[in-house]
């Protein structure tokens, strides 16, 4: 790690080291040995901020080769912006492979002491890391520590010179960013031979670009700027676009005349020729704070998911099909990762509709969203023959009401679920449940399109249990004089659902007003034909209820 012989080298950052180490023996005198690093790593974290110290944990270094990025390292724990600590949970001793992992993130960052913690065994073990003397010490290391980004590559380690009998080739600088401090690395020659690092480490954009250039001809796509300085980096916002491109050009068909890239999307109206009255139905949404439990455990893809589907299935109670979809993405920071992923969600979920991502915003808002935090919300647009509109005038007493299952809690109620489980773990699998609580919370919304779409000829009306749940939402499509009663042991309620009610002491009333149950999308059908109805849709329903006369209510049975 160095060659100076002390027992103890004299750095400049001896204070700051020497306090994070007793904070990290007050973790492992706290939580023990036997869990996940993670559990480690968040409670530093939330120790150092307690005691005056900068701290981020998974903070990610973006990685360039020459103007692309490739990928991102991801630190485990980021102090006062200075100080590189790795957190680690074995059984058996830390061994050259971790301290060559700490070695790649000193490289990349340009600082000058790392901390290597093992939380796993009886006594806490740990090292302080230091910067190798030589470029050929972390290469392998580098190499195995980025996370790359779908479709980038890493060029190929130099042979040393005369082996096979290949020709020397040059390899560009790799290049790192984190936040606003740039270094710029140059990898093995070709020759092989032990080549000291060349490391530049610069305060702003601009200064490490030209710092970069003396050591290669990299180019960084991005300078600072009085705008960055405000807090909004706009070569983010482009590094954002350029990672969802390919995505969402995958669901463009021949009606997209112009998406991303463009003003405003273009959309070739022509389809409607084919219809012979023809409606458009627009619906805009939101996801809700699903999107705080959503980053809370780093999840973002399924979000998008939920965004898309949720519009689906609001414009296919009218009975439309969807043409096209727009997005809008804003958090106080950019993350072009976080921001691609929820994208990518949502691309993924237009591309299972056939309905095109026609084009979106991506923005940056500091002060408006607290750090760390961001929102989704999205436009979309279908269309239906005039006659087909739903619900129908013809709804009669009698008419039952059938359900169809729902894929979790959707898209609502997160923010009576998140005070509910506020300081449960989520990554903890629940027996009951089968899994843990995030991946029964983060169960995308699912889509009924595909299900009752060639159906609706038989439907008389159908209501999407979102906001509200069964009482808000059912009598939307009621007429005056009719109320839907609600059979409660017609279906089998999800044991979420039982989980949630007896921790927060909810009454059934505020259930069925809050959340879907397990039911999704109502449907209602005349009685005569419930059965061949069911028979024909790909997968269980339940009759849940019937239609009586009334005043247009709820009632639960």
């Amino acid at each position: 790690m160095s060659d100076q012989k002390s027992d103890f080298i004299k750095t400049e950052h001896d204070d700051l080291t020497y306090k994070v180490n007793g904070l990290a023996m007050q973790v492992h005198n706290e939580l023990k040995p036997g869990h996940a690093e993670k559990f480690y790593q968040r409670r530093l974290k939330d120790l150092c901020v307690a005691n005056g110290l900068a701290a981020e944990i998974e903070k990610r270094v973006e990685v360039y080769i020459e103007d692309k990025q490739i990928g991102y390292l991801i630190l485990d724990v980021w102090i006062e912006e200075s100080l590189v600590v790795e957190c680690k949970a074995f059984s058996h001793h830390l061994s050259a492979d971790e301290a060559g992992q700490v070695m790649t993130y000193l490289t990349a960052t340009g600082t000058q002491v790392g901390l290597l913690y093992n939380f796993g065994r009886k006594s806490l073990e740990f090292k302080r890391i230091f910067p190798p003397r030589d470029v050929q010490d972390w290469q392998k290391f580098l190499y195995r520590s980025i996370h790359l980004i779908p479709g980038m590559n890493l060029p190929p380690l130099p042979e040393p010179r005369g082996k096979g009998n290949k020709p020397s080739v040059p390899i560009p600088s790799i290049c790192f960013n984190v936040g606003k401090v740039n270094t710029a690395v140059n990898i093995p020659s070709p020759s092989g031979a032990a080549v000291r690092a060349s490391i530049r480490r610069a305060e702003g954009f601009a200064k490490a670009k030209d710092e970069a250039e003396s050591v290669s001809t990299i180019r960084y796509p991005f300078q600072q700027s009085a705008y960055a300085d405000s807090g909004v980096d706009i070569g983010a916002g482009n590094r954002a676009v350029e990672l969802m491109k390919a995505v969402v050009k995958s669901t463009y068909n021949e009606s997209v005349l112009a998406g991303i890239g463009s003003f405003g999307g273009l959309f070739d109206a022509v389809v409607l020729k084919k219809i012979d009255h023809p409606v458009l139905v627009a619906s805009t949404d939101g996801v809700g704070t699903k999107v705080k439990l959503a980053a809370s455990v780093r999840r973002y893809r399924s979000i998008g998911h939920d965004i898309v589907n949720h519009g689906i299935n609001d414009i296919l109670v009218q009975g439309a099909r969807p043409l096209f979809f727009m997005d809008y993405f804003a958090a106080s920071k950019l993350d072009p990762e976080q921001a691609a992923d929820v994208v990518t969600g949502i691309a993924e979920a237009c591309k299972e509709s056939g309905m095109a991502l026609l084009g979106g915003e991506t923005a940056e808002m500091p002060g408006v969203y607290q750090p760390d935090e961001f929102d989704v919300a999205g436009t979309i647009v279908g269309v239906l023959e005039h006659d087909r509109i739903l619900p129908r005038p013809n709804l009669l007493a009698g008419d039952l009401i059938l359900g169809l299952p729902s894929s979790g809690p959707h898209t609502n109620g997160y923010s009576l679920i998140r005070k509910v489980l506020e300081g449960a773990d989520l990554e903890v699998i629940v027996p009951e449940l089968g899994c843990s609580l995030a991946d029964a919370l983060l169960a995308p919304h699912r889509s009924y399109l595909h299900v009752l779409y060639p159906h609706l000829d038989k439907v008389k009306a159908l209501a999407h249990l979102t906001g509200g749940g069964f009482i808000e939402n059912i009598p939307r499509v009621l007429p005056e004089n009719l109320d839907a009663v609600i059979h409660l042991n017609s279906w089998k309620i999800p044991p979420l659902w039982n989980l949630i009610q007896q921790k927060g002491n909810i009454s059934t009333e505020e259930m069925y007003r809050v959340f879907n149950m397990g039911i999704g999308m109502v449907v209602i059908v005349d009685k005569s034909v419930a059965s061949d109805f069911q028979s024909s849709v790909s997968e269980p329903t339940f009759i849940i209820g019937e239609l009586v006369d009334g005043e247009r209510k709820v009632i639960l049975n």
